[in-house]
């Protein structure tokens, strides 16, 4: 038979992923490797569903979603990030990676470039690549608190650039970009008439600082923004995210929705109107109970003589690898098999982040404090000795 899609089979599979299907040999293991919330999805939400699967309420939708949802968006929007934008610039998708994936199909030529974050979430360059575009990235610096490097970012526009994308809160930093270092992205992208992307998953989950929506300050249309209710409201199985764009690039992604799914969940979506407008002491629950975890794991992992990133959003956090001599992978999957432990390779998030693994908060206090005890157990006999002394030298 003729060959499969070359450009599909050059798209290698999560890291996470194997993770995952590892750890399930493993039924003792401390799972701490996804960023799948340990909550139920609020009680509202779940009777707005059931009531809307018994009405009847589970035919086709308008390709961009049910007018309701669309509304209750743009309340959300008003509400939560000072954003005041009409239901014809929005669109519902299957969670936030179609939407994101949906962006790039409308802004991308095959050949075109785009710039991603270097640590940065796995799917933005598969994405990329399924559409024929070339993934560029550019570093965030852990010692910036993984802010941009915007000389460096300079340095690699090019005449077939034409996006950025960023992502903050960050995955799998947990870096929150401020609002100084977002009015300089921005500006970078006026500056090269490049298109925004911007990924806004966890704008909810902040534990330091304030969340801003870089779009609030475009008044060109060349900002994408992406939200979703997944991770807010513990809902990642129902798969609701949008896109907010300007109504032309909304126009265009809707055709997308036809041909690949035709609508979001019925269902779901009623679920996500409950989610929205409904009561949000929820969120500020799950949020501080996230907060909680933050300060438990960056306290144990200091005690241990683990470095790690400083996490100020998200549910995420970074932990250095580089003593030992072994890829993320391996590491990774040395530590599952002979540890108990799954955690996030970092070679998953682009070449900056094999020097690292992600351990992710939706997991007990307990499991937390075992995982990473065990974690430093295992690096301390992965790294040579040489490199001990070495440490140890440079500290004296």
């Amino acid at each position: 038979m003729k060959p499969l899609s070359g450009n599909v089979q050059g798209i290698q599979r999560s890291p996470i992923r194997q993770i995952l299907d590892s750890a399930k040999a493993y039924p003792d293991a401390i799972e701490l490797e996804i960023g799948q919330p340990d909550f139920d999805p609020p009680v509202h939400v779940i009777e707005a569903a059931v009531d809307a699967a018994r009405n009847r309420y589970t035919g086709y939708t308008a390709n961009a979603g049910i007018m309701e949802l669309r509304e209750a968006i743009c309340t959300k929007l008003a509400r939560e990030n000072a954003l005041q934008v009409g239901t014809d610039e929005i669109m519902v998708t299957v969670g936030a990676m179609q939407a994101i994936f949906s962006s790039m199909a409308v802004l991308l030529e095959p050949g075109d470039q785009i710039l991603l974050p270097d640590p940065g979430y796995g799917n933005f360059e598969s994405a990329a690549r399924l559409l024929n575009a070339e993934p560029i990235y550019y570093a965030t610096l852990p010692e910036r608190g993984f802010e941009p490097d915007f000389e460096r970012l300079e340095q690699l526009v090019t005449p077939r650039t034409k996006a950025m994308l960023i992502n903050s809160p960050s995955n799998p930093t947990g870096a929150v970009f401020t609002r100084e270092v977002l009015m300089r992205c921005l500006a970078f992208c006026q500056k090269h008439d490049l298109y925004m992307i911007s990924d806004e998953t966890y704008d909810q989950l902040l534990f330091e600082g304030t969340h801003h929506s870089p779009a609030k300050w475009d008044d060109e249309g060349r900002v994408i923004s992406v939200f979703t209710t997944s991770k807010t409201y513990a809902m990642t199985g129902w798969r609701i995210g949008y896109a907010v764009a300007n109504p032309e690039i909304v126009r265009q992604m809707t055709k997308i929705q036809e041909p690949t799914v035709s609508c979001v969940n019925t269902v779901a979506q009623h679920a996500a109107v409950a989610a929205l407008l409904g009561p949000q002491d929820c969120v500020a629950y799950m949020r501080e109970q996230y907060r909680v975890r933050r300060d438990v794991a960056v306290q144990v992992a200091k005690e241990l003589g683990l470095k790690v990133s400083n996490p100020r959003g998200a549910f995420y956090m970074l932990v250095d690898i580089s003593a030992q001599d072994k890829c993320s992978l391996d590491f990774s999957l040395d530590l599952l098999d002979q540890e108990r432990v799954a955690v996030g390779p970092g070679c998953a998030f682009g070449p900056i982040c094999d020097r690292y693994v992600r351990i992710s908060f939706c997991a007990s206090e307990s499991d937390l404090r075992k995982g990473l005890t065990r974690l430093a157990r295992h690096l301390s006999a992965s790294t040579p000795l040489s490199r001990i002394l070495s440490a140890t030298a440079t500290v004296a």
